[in-house]
């Protein structure tokens, strides 16, 4: 095609993407939604709520929840207040990575998220889909105060075989049927903080996990791999969140900080050494195991820019485990970055530009720094980077499997914005300086990411 082909070609792209934008922008707002927003209500005047006006000296990032007037395509839109107390969102996604790791060139995701915080008494948040959920109940029962006692489910019983990559590379030997069921019981203290939004508190809970794991052979499995035993196993997790961050009406962290940590002990009543006569495993590695993971997360204004259309973000994330093997370990990896986004979705590692749960290392420790630029009330622009520290597996000259101190640099950018039938649209790009895959030294992972309110 000759470079006036090539024109014409460019031209139709980027006037179809304008073309969507804008009525994605129309939609968005005539409709007043977000993730977390009702429908607009149409009036020529609400006086109870604020105009916005994004060209004024005195603008103000709508937050979470906000109600207000705003004139677009010279028409005035209002989006009334709520209290979102009550929320049922879904979220599906896709992350593509090239070069992938073996058979990961297109991996889906996809949960519901349900938030339920109706008074200071009770709280449940759970993430559901179903081959893996992450619930959390609690109830303050009369004369208790502060404290209160809950339920929790956490399994992952993938329903086909999964296998490891190193350095992008499948294990086919490996590859098995493995998952855990994790019920748990808690008992702990919560208590809101005293700026009046819904999802600004803290809490510290004593956690016990009884559980099941089990292992089973695949068409792929190596004849001559033993099994990991299933086996009972118990758990102990002290979990300790503070949230104080105010976010924006996409629930991306705006002003304050976040911070949490998880104290595991663990114990398999069964356990013996597994593997294959090249890749094998000790029992004394992961009968008795221990983590300790944290994270930070804040956000505020750029230094010397008097503008609340500008802002940056800085997280950390890291752990540290004893006798962590490929079924206990805290999984690492890309994917949607939720950090901030929500109460207690901190709690899981993201490492951008490496395909998603790529790696489960014993220790980590991941630093990133974002600016986003707010480029309308519901659309924002990002540019991060940051660096990961950790300690995968990786194969050595002789073919054995050997932890290896790694440094994982990334640099990316990202678009969060409303977009039409009550939808928020994330796309996230990240190249990895230092990620191997399929000899390959350089990684890139493009993340899909579409939610909306049910």
């Amino acid at each position: 095609m000759g470079s006036a082909g090539q024109g014409q070609r460019a031209a139709a792209i980027v006037g179809g993407f304008l073309t969507a934008y804008l009525m994605a922008a129309m939609a968005f707002a005539g409709d007043a939604r977000g993730p977390d927003s009702p429908s607009a209500v149409h009036s020529p005047f609400v006086p109870e709520l604020p105009m916005l006006e994004p060209e004024s000296d005195s603008y103000r990032t709508p937050r979470l929840g906000d109600g207000f007037r705003i004139r677009l395509f010279g028409e005035e839109v209002i989006v009334p207040a709520r209290d979102p107390r009550h929320v049922s969102a879904w979220k599906l996604g896709a992350q593509f990575e090239a070069p992938a790791p073996t058979g990961r060139l297109v991996l889906p995701a996809g949960a519901l998220y349900l938030w339920r915080h109706p008074d200071e008494r009770h709280l449940y948040r759970a993430e559901i889909a179903g081959v893996y959920n992450n619930v959390f109940w609690s109830l303050k029962p009369e004369h208790w105060g502060n404290f209160e006692f809950g339920f929790t489910f956490n399994n992952f019983t993938l329903p086909e075989a999964w296998n490891e990559a190193y350095d992008g590379v499948t294990d086919k030997a490996q590859q098995i049927y493995w998952g855990f069921v994790r019920p748990g019981f808690t008992l702990g203290y919560r208590r809101s903080l005293e700026n009046g939004r819904q999802d600004n508190m803290w809490q510290i809970n004593w956690v016990v996990e009884p559980g099941y794991f089990y292992s089973g052979r695949s068409s792929e499995t190596a004849a001559d791999l033993v099994l990991p035993r299933s086996t009972f196993e118990l758990r102990n997790r002290l979990m300790v969140r503070w949230d104080g961050l105010e976010r924006n009406l996409l629930s991306l962290p705006h002003d304050g900080y976040a911070a949490g940590a998880d104290f595991v002990q663990g114990f398999r009543t069964d356990w013996g050494n597994w593997g294959t006569p090249g890749y094998s495993f000790s029992r004394s590695e992961g009968q008795h195991y221990s983590i300790v993971n944290a994270y930070a997360v804040a956000s505020g204004g750029l230094p010397f820019v008097d503008s609340e259309q500008h802002r940056m973000v800085a997280w950390l994330h890291g752990a540290v485990g004893h006798n962590v093997d490929r079924f206990n370990g805290i999984r690492v990896g890309g994917g949607p970055n939720a950090m901030g986004m929500e109460y207690g979705a901190s709690a899981m590692p993201v490492l951008p530009g490496t395909s998603i749960w790529e790696f489960y290392p014993e220790h980590y420790l991941i630093g990133a720094l974002e600016y986003r630029w707010e480029l309308s009330w519901f659309s924002y622009l990002s540019a991060h980077g940051g660096v990961g520290y950790l300690d995968p597996y990786r194969p050595t000259a002789s073919g054995q499997l050997r932890r290896s101190d790694e440094l994982l640099p990334w640099m990316g950018a990202r678009i969060t914005t409303g977009f039409i039938g009550d939808t928020m649209v994330m796309l996230d790009y990240a190249h990895s300086f230092n990620l191997v895959n399929q000899n390959t030294r350089g990684g890139n992972e493009v993340m899909l990411w579409i939610s909306g309110e049910l």
